[in-house]
């Protein structure tokens, strides 16, 4: 098992943008026959979890406390039915993974809230960049946009979106490249990933 690391190269509060700059980014990339994406996102608020539940209803909900003993279809019939009981819940979260990219962004990104949450694409690998000696490499090679925060693992709020490139300890030289061809440059310093 390895871990990635992180390099941020976009902090905006516009998430269309952020996506923009995603989807630019994604261009660079050499898919493999599983390109997908996948989600977290934290609801706050019952009317946020109702939304979530209504657009991904494939998708597993839980509560942050893991001893809860309610189960995700439990919590899902719950904040669908707007039960008063969900307030002892929240927040809770919703997790889809591993999902035809392009099939879920849009509808995603319509009804997250205000919490913490998370979009990351993989399954593909970074280009050879031949002036700087790298070859192709799929190893660690993800894109995230961290929603209403600033840190990989959401535990910096904000009313920002970052926008990171996930990539192989060592080729940072790599992330900054990525960055400048989609005019962009690295806006803090690398972070762990996962």
């Amino acid at each position: 098992m390895s871990t990635s690391n992180a390099l941020p190269i976009l902090r905006t509060p516009d998430l269309l943008k952020a996506h923009q700059a995603v989807q630019r980014l994604l261009s660079l990339a050499i898919p493999m026959d599983k390109f997908q994406v996948s989600t977290e996102a934290r609801a706050l608020t019952l009317a946020e979890a109702q939304n979530m539940v209504a657009a991904f209803p494939k998708a597993t909900v839980s509560p942050d406390d893991p001893y809860r003993p309610e189960s995700c279809g439990e919590i899902r019939r719950m904040v669908s039915a707007g039960d008063p009981w969900v307030a002892a819940l929240l927040p809770v979260t919703l997790h889809l993974e591993g999902q035809p990219v392009g099939s879920i962004e849009e509808t995603f990104f319509g009804v997250i809230g205000s919490g913490p949450g998370s979009i990351d694409w993989d399954f593909f690998s970074w280009p050879a960049v031949p002036e700087l000696g790298l070859e192709i490499r799929n190893k660690d090679a993800h894109v995230q946009i961290a929603i209403n925060s600033q840190g990989v693992y959401q535990d910096a709020p904000s009313t920002d979106h970052t926008v990171f490139i996930h990539f192989r300890e060592g080729d940072v030289a790599r992330a900054e490249w990525l960055a400048q061809q989609v005019g962009l440059q690295p806006i803090g310093p690398v972070e762990c990933g996962w």
